[in-house]
């Protein structure tokens, strides 16, 4: 017999979009529209370094939002030099919000589950990366890791390579 959460997972209908940011400056007007009709968005590419991933809360007043920078290393090695990269955030409608756990948070994913729903957002590196398979498989390794002992019927994830 199945369990009210469970219940309730099957017979909701998130309406659920992805998209690539390139920069928060390039895309946040297109997430203000994304927010209108969307239960669920997976953002990649905020590139927003971890003190203002709060500017990511002000695009839509109905969203909540959970982000993780990719610049973690890079603004805690001193002086930072060269151009922004990475970042994912997930931005939850509101009224289910209240449904949500944050599962992990890590500079490459973001793992919430929603009721008897996963909901991932990973952001893989590119093959023309520097020991891009090693860093491919630490990904997913961990990403397995995190979710093995959770209980759920439903996984909606997102993948983006560099």
């Amino acid at each position: 017999m199945k369990s009210n959460k469970q219940r309730v997972a099957d017979n909701l209908r998130l309406k659920v979009a992805t998209y690539n940011m390139h920069g928060l400056n390039q895309g946040s007007a297109f997430v203000e529209y994304l927010c209108e009709d969307r239960d669920v968005i997976f953002l990649q590419e905020h590139w927003l370094a971890p003190f203002d991933l709060s500017r990511l809360d002000s695009i839509c007043s109905k969203m909540i939002c959970f982000a993780t920078s990719a610049m973690d290393s890079k603004i805690s090695s001193g002086c930072l030099r060269g151009r922004p990269f990475g970042g994912v955030a997930v931005l939850i409608r509101d009224t289910i919000v209240i449904n949500v756990t944050l599962v992990k948070s890590a500079s490459r994913y973001i793992i919430l589950q929603f009721n008897g729903i996963l909901l991932i957002n990973v952001y893989l590196p590119c093959s023309g990366c520097d020991n891009w398979e090693d860093e491919y498989a630490d990904c997913l390794a961990s990403i397995i890791n995190d979710i093995s002992k959770l209980h759920f019927t439903h996984i909606i994830k997102c993948r983006l390579h560099e």
